[in-house]
């Protein structure tokens, strides 16, 4: 597929999507949201692949919506306008990402602003370069911060008490207290961001896919499970792990003081 807003590149096992709208800071557009919709789609169907990395063309990573198209809105009926909302691709899009089983690698190579905050929070593990910061700005353009995931994923990252500070007062976060706050797992200087971004997703590619996905699955799932369903969940997924071959490979690899070499099967 062709994309104009997006570039979706597979490489092996590792797969790379590159918001690519530079010359507007990456900003969402209704298109943006359908490509990464569509994204998702082939991701979802790509069996080879085992990790995904998202980033941003250009010095930003994404400004959040496209506020042109915002103005348009002010010529539709209360009714279209509602529709529209309610049949966001954006929010479709986080969502859809959020919810793929490989693990998912956040580039932050510069600025992430709005739904653009929501769009790096929906990955699993987030690299930020020192010199980006993230902005929870909706309230400043007169929206609820109830928008791209954000009353979601940041009171699950980081606790309600900070999350209702932050969203709030729509505020700046910068690299270092993005840090400090648990909501990234790496800051760096730039020069270092693709070195740990790339030692990450090595890493992550390596690794049984079959184990990889229960344990994402279990990590997901676990702030909305009792103990007994999560330790049932558990069991199920100890009992497919054990009767793969993967696992047999990880044995035996141990024991020949070996790197094994998982296959997904």
């Amino acid at each position: 597929m062709k994309y104009k807003t997006l570039k979706l590149r597979v490489d092996g096992a590792v797969a790379r999507l590159t918001l690519n709208r530079p010359d507007h800071a990456n900003a969402m557009t209704f298109e943006m949201g359908r490509e990464l919709l569509a994204a998702m789609s082939v991701l979802r169907n790509e069996s080879l692949v085992r990790v995904l990395v998202v980033t941003g063309a250009g010095e930003h990573f994404c400004a959040g919506a496209d506020l042109a198209e915002f103005k348009l809105l002010r010529n539709l009926s209360p009714e279209e306008v509602t529709r529209k909302a309610e049949q966001n691709p954006l929010l479709h899009a986080i969502q859809a990402l959020h919810e793929l089983e490989i693990p998912v690698v956040a580039r932050i190579n510069g600025d992430a602003y709005g739904g653009g905050v929501g769009l790096a929070l929906a990955c699993d593990l987030r690299v930020l370069s020192s010199t980006a910061r993230f902005g929870f700005i909706f309230p400043r353009v007169g929206v609820s911060s109830a928008d791209g995931g954000a009353t979601y994923f940041l009171p699950r990252l980081i606790g309600l008490a900070q999350a209702t500070e932050i969203l709030l007062l729509g505020q700046e976060i910068d690299s270092k207290r993005a840090l400090e706050i648990n909501l990234v797992h790496r800051s760096v200087v730039p020069e270092e961001l693709n070195r740990v971004t790339d030692d990450l997703v090595t890493r992550l590619a390596a690794a049984a896919p079959i184990a990889t996905r229960f344990t994402k699955e279990g990590l997901k799932q676990s702030l909305v499970r009792s103990i007994d369903e999560e330790f049932s969940f558990e069991r199920q997924a100890l009992a497919a792990c054990l009767l793969s071959d993967d696992h047999w490979e990880g044995v035996q690899a141990f024991s020949e003081k070996r790197t094994p070499q998982f296959k997904g099967k």
